[in-house]
């Protein structure tokens, strides 16, 4: 049996959430975070990985901030996931068992702390840029459903300014052998 000549990374369709209206990128889940306020989270809509969801993940957040970012403030990204999409995690908002955009319920923290750890943080400098895109990390689904939680603490509401806006993007890494 000859061996592969080399195993490549391919990135498959992106799943993005955001807020409606934006033009680029299209946004496929709602995860409204305009005018969202310092000390508040907020999760999106779940989606659905498929049965056969790739192992990993490029997570890219962008944060679209009205004024320069005061420096040490961070957005906080989380990404809670089911197996079965009636398990999920205290503190999301639900409606029928499933998440859907709408106010997350921060609980002295301790909500927070039932999704893990934050996938990815934008923490800010102080520089004048008001739409930063966060550096993408590569991440593992622990389950075939997903709904993304920002929790703002950047001592200023976000915004959606199209065409970027806030948004989570999630691009699957897909390995292929080649002979």
């Amino acid at each position: 049996m000859a061996l592969p000549d080399y195993i490549e990374q391919k990135l498959g369709t992106s799943i993005i959430w955001g807020d409606s209206g934006g033009t680029s990128p299209t946004v496929g889940y709602a995860l409204t975070a305009s005018n969202l306020l310092n000390g508040v989270a907020r999760n999106g809509t779940k989606a659905d990985l498929g049965a056969d969801w790739s192992q990993e993940y490029l997570v890219t957040l962008v944060v679209d901030l009205g004024t320069a970012p005061t420096s040490g403030g961070t957005v906080d990204l989380w990404l809670p996931c089911s197996i079965d999409d009636t398990l999920w995690p205290t503190g999301l908002n639900l409606t029928s068992g499933s998440p859907t955009d709408g106010a997350f319920t921060l609980n002295t923290d301790l909500n927070l702390r039932n999704l893990g750890g934050p996938v990815s943080v934008y923490v800010a400098t102080g520089a004048a840029t008001q739409v930063t895109v966060v550096q993408p990390v590569i991440w593992r689904p622990r389950g075939r459903y997903v709904a993304p939680v920002i929790d703002n603490n950047m001592s200023q509401a976000l915004r959606n300014l199209s065409p970027s806006g806030t948004r989570v993007i999630l691009t699957p890494l897909r390995s292929v052998i080649n002979d």
